[in-house]
C-alpha cells in the first residue's frame, strides 16, 4: 500500500481523516522519502502551517502534498514550499468525510499529474470529487458558514433559541445538521477564520462575522 503522513494542528481532523484512509493507505508515523502523500491538515494558523510546509520540504521532496486551503488558499501555501507542484488544496474539516464529497484545487504551479493523483486517491476511498477554484472557502463551505452566521444573528437578536433554529432548518432544507449544530461540529474558531478569510479576500460585507460568533469564538480562545 501507498505511504500516507498526516500532519496538522487539528487532532479531531487527523484521527477522522486516519480511520477513513486506513483500509486502503499504510498510515505511517515517520515522515521520510518513502511516503508519497503528506496530508497537512492545519487550518487557519499560517504560521504553523508554513512551518510545517517546511519541515515537509525538509524530510521528504516527492510526496504529494494535500493541504487544508479553506482559510488559506494553495497559491500562498505555494509561496513558502520548495516544490509549490506538488501542492494542492481540499476542503478538509471536521466531520466532512460523512458527506462523502471532497473539493480539491490547484494552482497554476500544480502539475497535472500530482493533481489527477490526489483525485484518484479520494476517489479510492469513495468520495465523490469536485474540482475548484483554489479560493477561501471554496464552495461547500463558503455557503454553509454564511448560513451559519445567519443563524447566529437570529440567535443574538433573540427570534428564536439554538434548538428551534436547528430544527427548523433541518425540517426545510432536509440539511444533515442545523446551522449552530453543523458550527459545533466543524468548530466555530474554523467557521469564524473561514468567514474572516472570505472577507478579507472578497470584502464583501456579507461575509462580516455576526457578533455572537466572534464572542462564542473569543470565548474558546479562553
Amino acid at each position: 500500500m501507498e505511504k500516507v503522513f498526516l500532519i496538522g494542528d487539528n487532532e479531531e481532523l487527523i484521527s477522522e481523516l486516519s480511520e477513513t484512509l486506513k483500509f486502503k493507505y499504510d498510515i505511517t508515523e515517520e515522515l521520510d522519502e518513502s511516503v508519497e502523500f503528506v496530508f497537512e491538515l492545519t487550518g487557519y494558523n499560517s504560521d504553523v502551517k508554513f512551518n510545517i510546509l517546511n519541515f515537509i520540504d525538509e524530510k521528504n521532496s516527492k510526496a504529494i502534498i494535500i493541504s487544508s486551503s479553506l482559510c488559506i488558499t494553495a497559491l500562498e501555501q505555494s509561496i513558502h514550499s520548495k516544490h509549490p507542484e506538488r501542492i494542492a488544496g481540499a476542503s478538509m474539516y471536521p466531520s466532512f468525510t460523512e458527506t462523502k464529497g471532497i473539493e480539491i484545487a490547484r494552482t497554476k504551479f500544480t502539475s497535472e499529474e500530482n493533481f489527477n493523483k490526489v483525485k484518484s486517491l479520494f476517489e479510492n476511498i469513495e468520495m465523490e470529487v469536485s474540482i475548484v477554484k483554489d479560493r477561501p472557502g471554496m464552495i461547500a463551505m463558503r455557503i454553509i458558514t454564511l448560513i451559519i452566521n445567519e443563524a447566529y444573528l437570529v440567535l443574538q437578536e433573540g427570534t428564536s433559541n439554538r434548538e428551534d433554529i436547528d430544527t427548523a432548518m433541518k425540517l426545510g432544507t432536509n440539511y444533515p445538521h442545523g446551522p449552530v449544530e453543523w458550527s459545533e461540529m466543524i468548530g466555530v474558531d474554523l467557521v469564524y477564520n473561514i468567514l474572516l478569510a472570505m472577507m478579507n479576500d472578497f470584502g464583501d460585507d456579507r461575509y462580516r462575522i455576526t457578533p455572537l460568533l466572534k464572542e462564542k469564538y473569543l470565548e474558546g480562545l479562553i
